[in-house]
């Protein structure tokens, strides 16, 4: 089951305090930005994947659900999950993603 997971102790966490989080789980990452409105299509990875936002707010659909991701967000992929994306309202929007 897919699930939304807020991952930081803070309310405004930095990006310091989510990769440290990621560290001791022993993952790696990369830090991604997209401009608001930015739009990903229907696709799918065949990997497992991850998406912890740091900045701003993003809205994840899969067949199973919809979330709006936002700081300290943290949402699991299973590969092979058909899912799209929209960064929402007027900031950039960072954050952290690979595959496991």
């Amino acid at each position: 089951m897919l699930d939304v997971v807020h991952i930081a102790k803070s309310k405004k966490p930095t990006l310091d305090e989510l990769t440290s989080i990621l560290k001791k789980e022993g993952l790696e990452w990369e830090l991604y930005s997209d401009r608001a409105g930015t739009k990903y299509g229907r696709h799918k990875h065949d990997f497992d994947d991850f998406i912890v936002i740091v900045q701003g707010q993003m809205k994840l659909v899969t067949e199973r659900g919809a979330w709006v991701l936002k700081p300290g967000d943290r949402l699991d992929l299973p590969r092979n999950t058909v899912h799209w994306a929209e960064m929402m309202g007027k900031e950039e929007v960072k954050y952290l993603s690979a595959a496991k």
